[in-house]
């Protein structure tokens, strides 16, 4: 099955779009003031806000038909962002299994990707041909396993795994053939 790509460009979002980072902690004070704290979350929630100011009578019907196809927020889709989509020769972390894990770094975190496009591998500084490596849900596995002092890279861009926030869309027409969108997309993993 092919994967599900979030149908607009990202580029064309109003500067007023947001990305919210959130933990979830559960917090207790004891009657002496001490505090206990702790959150099960290794990796923070992303979400993304987008307003989408002018869309033609298309692009609107576009993103309606694929709202209709991921049946609102049930079914995760890929998104690819304006502002955060890209790594270039990107050192890549091994997995316990020997494959090389694709990540996004977003303000020092690096968070597993699971689909990108674009890939270039390099090993110890040579390019890789297509050829030599397969890609399975972000892990690169190599046919032939490189030296284990070998420093695996890649440049490519990647898609954020999300679902709609909400399974509401509400579009609002401005113009004749002209409307706006806002949308809620959240990273799952």
């Amino acid at each position: 099955m092919s994967e599900l790509l979030f149908p607009l460009d990202a580029r064309k979002v109003e500067w007023t779009s947001e990305v919210d980072q959130s933990w979830t902690v559960n917090e207790q004070t004891s009657a002496s003031g001490k505090r206990r704290a702790i959150s099960s979350q290794t990796l923070p929630a992303w979400e993304f806000s987008l307003s989408f100011p002018l869309l033609s009578a298309e692009e609107k019907d576009t993103l309606l038909a694929f709202c209709t196809r991921v049946k609102g927020s049930l079914i995760p889709f890929y998104y690819k962002d304006a502002e955060s989509y890209k790594a270039t020769k990107l050192t890549l972390p091994k997995n316990t299994d020997g494959t090389y894990q694709l990540v996004a770094n977003m303000h020092g975190q690096q968070e597993p990707v699971y689909y990108v496009d674009q890939l270039h591998v390099y090993v110890d500084g040579t390019e890789q041909d297509a050829t030599a490596y397969t890609v399975d849900r972000g892990a690169i596995k190599f046919s032939t396993a490189p030296a284990s002092t070998a420093v695996v890279t890649a440049s490519y861009e990647w898609y954020w795994k999300v679902c709609f926030a909400d399974s509401k869309l509400k579009v609002s027409q401005i113009f004749q053939d002209l409307f706006s969108i806002d949308v809620d997309l959240k990273v799952v993993r």
